[in-house]
């Protein structure tokens, strides 16, 4: 019987590691999303910026 009740406060602790670890990489990764997207949106600025300069060049 004790050693069920051990098993799974056990278990439990690990389940709690795990989901704050998966929560912290869940946090970077959204992070990086943040990052990429305005990463995106400076490249799509530059390029329109581009266009524009070349076609009143013509």
């Amino acid at each position: 019987m004790y050693l069920g009740v051990f098993d799974l406060n056990q278990r439990l602790e690990q389940t709690r590691k795990v989901l704050r670890e998966k929560q912290h990489l869940k946090k970077l990764i959204e992070e990086d999303i943040q990052e990429l997207e305005k990463d995106v949106k400076a490249l799509e600025e530059m390029t329109n910026k581009e266009k524009y300069a070349t076609s009143g060049q013509r």
